[in-house]
């Protein structure tokens, strides 16, 4: 991948967002920075960003548990550790996004089932949220306080997973 192409990729607002969204606010500095160099080591990331090592570590690993950054590794002779060496990739970024975005999808679907499917009954005090089966094992009385539980309308939490899918399908 050639440094422009990242470059483009990297001012796309929904991949910079998705970026943020899978290692964090501080990943876009750990991003630039290892899209400018091309490679680095994890150390030398952390020394340039001004992050603690740990940090940078984590954000390389989510970066890379979501295909959008790769490492070898390579061991010193002399002293036996071993050095990983980092190198962005961005080109599938947009795949990875779908994936995701379908993953979150299929999801909704099953929450909007399991609401659509099932009555549900609430601690006055918001301490639990129990489906009618539930709630009748307990005679109807909160497990934390021992108020009445009351019936719960989830109509307005259908019609927000409703509207939520159907944005993300567009």
């Amino acid at each position: 991948m050639s440094s422009s192409d990242g470059n483009n990729k990297l001012e796309d607002p929904s991949i910079r967002d998705f970026i943020k969204q899978v290692s964090g606010e501080e990943a876009l500095q750990v991003v630039r920075e290892l899209q400018e160099k091309g490679t680095a080591v994890d150390e030398e990331l952390a020394e340039d960003v001004e992050l603690e090592l740990n940090d940078v570590r984590r954000i390389l690993y989510q970066l890379y548990q979501n295909g959008l950054a790769e490492y070898t590794r390579s061991r010193n002779s002399n002293t036996g550790w071993i050095t990983y060496t980092w190198k962005l990739d961005l080109d599938n970024a947009e795949n990875v996004m779908k994936k995701r975005k379908d993953q979150i999808i299929e999801e909704l679907e099953q929450r909007l089932i399991f609401e659509e499917e099932n009555v549900f009954y609430l601690c006055p005090e918001n301490h639990v949220k129990l489906t009618f089966e539930e709630a009748t094992d307990i005679n109807f009385k909160c497990p934390e306080c021992g108020e009445g539980l009351m019936h719960h309308e989830n109509e307005e939490i259908i019609e927000e997973i409703k509207n939520e899918i159907k944005r993300l399908k567009e």
